[in-house]
């Protein structure tokens, strides 16, 4: 097994963070890059995901792949995130952003589309779409509280609070592992208002980790 060393700067290198990310390099997993932030449950996931990916690994001596596969699996042992086996191994759904969307893109710059794909991955928000609107109930919606039912199931969004409640198993059985929405949050979600739902998505995306998946 090659020693770990940390990576030299590379010719696509970034000269320092992207807004809103950390500003201390140590947060990275390839610091002198600025690649792979890993400050957040969220962010260790999806650098993981992101590593794993062969083009990403061949810009790197395998020493330096050491480096950051270690500050990687060192970060989600430190959330209490499973770590996948092997560098090309994948983590269970429930347990990472399924979305290819690039790990540093601006969540301002995300539409609606796509931030339905980050929570919900390409096989429920297809789901989400096969509900049938008659379904679908929204009872309140305002800037600071959204609810309604999906078929049987209930559904409460706090944003003062910070709170995502629903009581369906799928839901309830992933939350606590990636803190993922189901086909009838999805369904919820496209049938509000539009603005309002991708302002609260890209809310959540932000501060995933400060929220109550309940």
């Amino acid at each position: 097994m090659a020693r770990p060393i940390k990576p030299a700067r590379k010719r696509d290198g970034r000269a320092g963070p992207l807004e809103r990310y950390p500003r201390n390099p140590e947060k990275y997993a390839d610091p002198a890059n600025w690649k792979y932030p890993v400050h957040t449950p969220f962010h260790a996931r999806a650098a993981r995901r992101y590593f794993n990916k062969p083009q990403n690994r061949a810009k790197y001596t395998p020493s330096e792949q050491a480096y950051v596969d270690r500050k990687i699996n060192d970060a989600l042992t430190h959330f209490g995130v499973p770590i996948a086996l092997g560098p090309s191994a994948d983590e269970p759904e429930a347990a990472t952003i399924q979305a290819d969307i690039p790990i540093n893109k601006d969540i301002d710059a995300m539409n609606l589309d796509e931030l339905l794909l980050a929570f919900l991955g390409e096989n429920r928000r297809a789901s989400a779409r096969d509900i049938d609107p008659d379904l679908v109930r929204i009872d309140k919606e305002s800037a600071s509280l959204m609810s309604g039912m999906v078929k049987t199931y209930t559904v409460y969004i706090d944003t003062a609070k910070k709170v995502v409640q629903h009581d369906c198993v799928d839901f309830m059985t992933n939350r606590a592992k990636g803190k993922l929405l189901c086909k009838h949050l999805g369904a919820f979600l496209l049938h509000a208002n539009p603005r309002s739902t991708t302002a609260l998505l890209r809310r959540l995306l932000r501060e995933r980790d400060k929220w109550d998946f309940g």
